[in-house]
């Protein structure tokens, strides 16, 4: 069963039109966004109330290079995204972001491991168990386990193509928005 990623938005329409844009991925109806290639629908949907919290799902996008994260963040910004602090180190060789209606979103430095996920490397999710996660959404999805150590715990389509799906701890996990796709 295929994967879709969904955030809750106070004007779905326009935040799936800025996703396609950024992502260069094609617009399915008005509020969905799917990739070309490798990677997960995105939609939006209306939000019952304004974002007051970081989200417990946020989107890894994937580098090619120093200077194609440094490319990937000016893009970004000039499509209005911001620079987010979620209390990460200063140390880290990734750039946190915000879109433009505050969803976080990390743009990474170059990984191999990330080398035919497409544009978007990973889809993070925060749970209270990394484990007990990975190992229900892999049976429900028929992805392979790749890493399951402390904290963490990582799935991959079997194909080997498109983004992970990552695990992290978070003793308060905020509600989810990670869906099994059933069309």
């Amino acid at each position: 069963m295929p994967l879709v990623v969904e955030f809750a938005a106070q004007e779905p329409e326009w935040l799936a039109r800025w996703w396609a844009e950024v992502l260069g991925w094609t617009m399915v109806g008005e509020t969905e966004v799917r990739p070309d290639g490798p990677g997960v629908p995105l939609r939006f949907v209306p939000a019952s109330e304004p974002k007051s919290r970081q989200n417990d799902v946020h989107l890894d996008l994937r580098s090619e290079s120093h200077g194609d994260q440094t490319h990937l963040v000016e893009r970004l910004f000039n499509h209005g995204a911001r620079f987010a602090d979620i209390g990460q180190s200063t140390e880290v060789p990734w750039v946190v972001m915000a879109d433009v209606e505050g969803n976080e979103l990390c743009v990474l430095e170059p990984r191999k491991a990330y080398a035919f996920t497409g544009p978007l490397a990973a889809v993070v999710v925060e749970t209270t168990d990394p484990r007990e996660q990975a190992r229900a959404w892999a049976e429900q999805l028929d992805y392979d386990i790749i890493a399951e150590h402390g904290e963490f715990a990582s799935l991959r389509p079997p194909t080997g193509e498109g983004p992970y799906l990552e695990f992290l701890h978070n003793e308060e996990p905020h509600p989810g928005m990670l869906r099994p796709l059933s069309h």
